[in-house]
């Protein structure tokens, strides 16, 4: 890993917080004898006038180190798509289910990753269509979720959903979640679905308040395809990916979901899916008395 790319927020909120870290982290790959490209955001608040500049979806890149929470870890996920390019998270966000590290840790875990002792974690990712009529009209990738809903009124949709054309149901609800397993940790799992391992090969199809209480979420392979038919006149539906980029939806739309391709995150060994889930959950901390 010779070419190292420090990726963060657009617009940080908060930079002078995220300061040291930053400092941080270019002066460990200065040290190393890495070259780094930056993105802008990050130049500012490392002060730097001249450098070599990080553009997402142009500047290839051996490692992209990200400083920032899972926001920003999708967003460039998404733009480096093509590339397939390693990432590595940072966290100097909030939660941070994707973020491997914080940054008091950034010295030891850098040792370790230009030292090989790392392993790479694959992710599935799905691609998102939109088909109005016989044309396509908008492709996107998702690594968490795609979400239909009604944002503006709190109205039911329906929506007729098959899988390999084979018909599973109609929903009646607020909307209709389908996540990967990276995605179980995030809407899916406050709209009351499961936590899947992350490298399962599966998705999962969480209602969203539906009006049948039979109607919960399934689990299914990812190597199906699944089509939403949007059967509601109503306006305001959307597709929403990755709690980033949205789409207005219309009657007869059909969105298509399916399987595309993985993403990879640098690992460490010390650091497992089961202990993220112990630290953001809380999960096994002692009641006090």
């Amino acid at each position: 890993m010779k070419k190292i790319a420090i990726a963060c927020k657009r617009s940080p909120e908060g930079a002078g917080r995220f300061s040291p870290a930053f400092k941080s982290v270019y002066r460990y790959l200065k040290r190393k004898g890495k070259e780094i490209v930056l993105e802008k955001p990050a130049a500012e608040i490392l002060h730097l006038r001249h450098y070599n500049e990080f553009v997402r979806g142009k500047t290839r890149v051996d490692l992209i180190l990200v400083m920032g929470g899972d926001g920003t870890i999708l967003s460039v996920l998404r733009q480096m798509r093509k590339f397939n390019v390693p990432i590595f998270g940072i966290n100097v966000g909030t939660l941070g289910f994707l973020s491997e590290i914080q940054p008091k840790a950034i010295g030891k875990a850098l040792d370790q990753i230009f030292a090989g002792d790392y392993t790479i974690d694959r992710r599935p990712m799905i691609h998102v269509e939109v088909l109005r009529g016989r044309s396509v009209v908008q492709k996107l990738h998702a690594l968490n979720e795609a979400v239909i809903s009604h944002g503006s009124l709190a109205r039911l949709i329906k929506l007729k959903t098959t899988v390999d054309q084979r018909k599973l149901t109609t929903y009646h609800a607020d909307g209709l979640i389908v996540a990967t397993p990276t995605g179980s940790t995030a809407y899916s799992l406050s709209a009351g679905g499961p936590i899947l391992y992350p490298s399962l090969g599966a998705l999962i199809l969480t209602p969203i308040c539906p009006h049948s209480f039979t109607q919960k979420p399934i689990v299914i392979p990812d190597s199906k395809t699944i089509d939403i038919v949007i059967e509601s006149q109503s306006r305001g539906i959307s597709l929403t990916v990755d709690g980033q980029e949205s789409v207005p939806l219309e009657y007869g739309d059909r969105v298509r979901i399916g399987r595309d391709g993985v993403a990879q995150f640098v690992r460490l060994p010390t650091e497992s899916f089961f202990a993220t889930l112990r630290e953001k959950l809380d999960w096994g901390k002692e009641t006090e008395k």
